[in-house]
C-alpha cells in the first residue's frame, strides 16, 4: 500500500485498536495511532492513548515504518502519480446546510449513541445516520470542495460506522452502557 492511499484518520475516538510499537494494527497497511489506538503506553488504566508523547511518537515512528516497506519510492516519486485537482463542480457550498447536517450528526450521536445504549435509540440513530449519509453525499457530488464540506462527509461516515459498531455490541464494556 502506497502512502497517497492511506490518509483516512479520526480524531474524538476513545482508544481500542491495540497497535504495536510502530502504530501497526492486526490489519494489513492499517495503522492506529494518538486517541484511536491503544498501545498500553501508559498502563492498564489507559484505554485511549491521547497523549502528547504518542501522538509526536507514535505518529513519527508509524510514518518511518511506512516509508520503510515502500517499494523503493522516495516521497517525490509518491506525488508525480496524483493528477491535478480539477473542481468541477457548479454549486458553492452552503455554510447553514453544513452547519445543520454537522449539529444533527451531534445530537443523533449525544442522544442515540452516547453514554447510555437502548436498542429504540441505536435503530433511530441509525435510520437517521443512513438518511443523512445519503443527503450528505447528493450535496457532496455537485458541490465546490471545502474543508468543512469534507469533514461533514467524513463525520457523518464515522458516526454510522460507531453506530453500527454500538448496535453490533450487546455487552456493557469500557465508556458506555447497554440496557
Amino acid at each position: 500500500m502506497l502512502l497517497r492511499e492511506a490518509s483516512v484518520g479520526a480524531h474524538y475516538f476513545c482508544g481500542g485498536v491495540w497497535a504495536d510499537e510502530w502504530g501497526k494494527t492486526t490489519i494489513h497497511n492499517l495503522y492506529a495511532i494518538g486517541e484511536v489506538s491503544c498501545t498500553g503506553v501508559h498502563g492498564a488504566n489507559r484505554l485511549g492513548s491521547a497523549s502528547l508523547l504518542e501522538g509526536l511518537v507514535w505518529g513519527e515512528r508509524s510514518a518511518r515504518n511506512i516509508f520503510s516497506t515502500l517499494p523503493g519510492e522516495s516521497t517525490a516519486s509518491l506525488c508525480e502519480d496524483i493528477l491535478p485537482w480539477q473542481d468541477s463542480a457548479l454549486e458553492l457550498s452552503d455554510p447553514v446546510l453544513i452547519r445543520q447536517d454537522m449539529s444533527s450528526i451531534q445530537n443523533v450521536m449525544w442522544n442515540y449513541v452516547g453514554l447510555i445504549r437502548t436498542t429504540p435509540r441505536l435503530e433511530r440513530a441509525l435510520r437517521e445516520l443512513r438518511h443523512l449519509e445519503i443527503e450528505i453525499e447528493r450535496f457532496y457530488r455537485v458541490t465546490r470542495l471545502t474543508d468543512a464540506l469534507i469533514g461533514l462527509r467524513n463525520a457523518v461516515r464515522a458516526a454510522t460506522i460507531v453506530a453500527l459498531a454500538a448496535w453490533k455490541n450487546k455487552k456493557s464494556i469500557g465508556c458506555h452502557y447497554r440496557e
